[in-house]
């Protein structure tokens, strides 16, 4: 029988794995150039080959810019092609899944978790349209700094930050009800408190990952109007990025210090023996550190701001 002072060992695995899993940027290999033709400079010939030399070195370079625009464009077309595809056989399985859910085999907790997953697919599937669009336009790979320039006036950088955040809300909303859910069964004892509390912290994670897409769009407004350089853009992206790390791992350190005063006090009455408590408090230390080099890198982040005299 599960123990109710120890939250499922399952729960705790998926947890940990969605707390140490970062927002973050996918990095592409850009493909080399081929190098310019060398021209041979001979006696009376030299200024006719120095011209044809140029003239072939720059028939070279748009040769190679048109190759690689194309395997770019043509990675990108199958990227589009698998993401819809993903999209259309989940909402296949979409269908199937309610008829289980009305036939009572499988809950509607399943059905949620797989609007979910189908959510993300349609994102990806955008966002691998909008890179494709964008090469086409550009003639170049996808950027995705916040300090990337316009294409042809269009603000890519932008609409992929509003995908994301569409995911960012629906997944919020996801474990907020898996919140809820979690207090209710906790109140008639199904649950023990510390599981209310693991899922507490799914749900901030969730908050801060929406909040920082928000503040993402904002920095790459106040960019696009001058209002801060690129090089401020990224350093307030850094600072971001570490001010939700050190509230998250600070969540994180209250909880597993409370999840230990409650293996502490089972093993006191008898119920748990000590050595279950060890692996708890060496979690419990790893966050600790894990907190202290968080807190070190905004400070050194905010410190650089301050210099540059940017407000926070």
């Amino acid at each position: 029988m599960h123990d109710k002072h120890e939250p499922d060992p399952r729960f705790l695995e998926s947890l940990e794995w969605q707390l140490s899993r970062e927002l973050r940027r996918n990095k592409r290999t850009g493909i080399r150039q081929r190098p310019g033709v060398r021209v041979l400079k001979t006696g009376g010939l030299m200024v006719g080959s120095l011209a044809l030399g140029a003239a072939a070195m720059g028939a070279s370079q748009q040769l190679s810019d048109s190759w690689r625009r194309e395997l770019l464009e043509a990675r990108l077309e199958v990227q589009v092609e698998l993401a819809q595809q993903r999209v259309e056989m989940q909402l296949e399985a979409l269908g199937l899944t309610r008829e289980q859910v009305e036939q009572g085999v499988r809950s509607d907790r399943d059905l949620m978790y797989f609007e979910l997953q189908i959510a993300q697919a349609e994102a990806d599937a955008r966002i691998s349209e909008l890179q494709l669009e964008e090469v086409r336009r550009s003639g170049r790979e996808p950027l995705g700094k916040l300090s990337s320039p316009l294409v042809d006036g269009r603000d890519f950088v932008s609409e992929k930050i509003q995908v994301q955040m569409e995911v960012a809300r629906h997944h919020l909303e996801v474990v907020r009800r898996e919140e809820e859910r979690a207090r209710q069964q906790a109140e008639v004892g199904v649950i023990s408190a510390g599981e209310v509390q693991a899922r507490n912290l799914v749900a901030l994670q969730a908050e801060l990952q929406l909040e920082s897409l928000a503040q993402q769009l904002e920095l790459r407004r106040a960019y696009l109007e001058g209002e801060i350089t690129a090089v401020e853009a990224e350093l307030k992206l850094l600072e971001v990025e570490a001010q939700s790390q050190v509230a998250l791992l600070n969540r994180q350190r209250e909880y597993s210090q409370r999840e230990l005063e409650r293996f502490q006090a089972a093993i006191g009455v008898g119920s748990m023996h000590p050595a279950q408590a060890a692996q708890l408090r060496t979690r419990v230390a790893e966050v600790e550190g894990q907190l202290r080099l968080a807190e070190a890198e905004l400070e050194i982040v905010q410190r650089e701001l301050a210099r540059r005299g940017v407000e926070r």
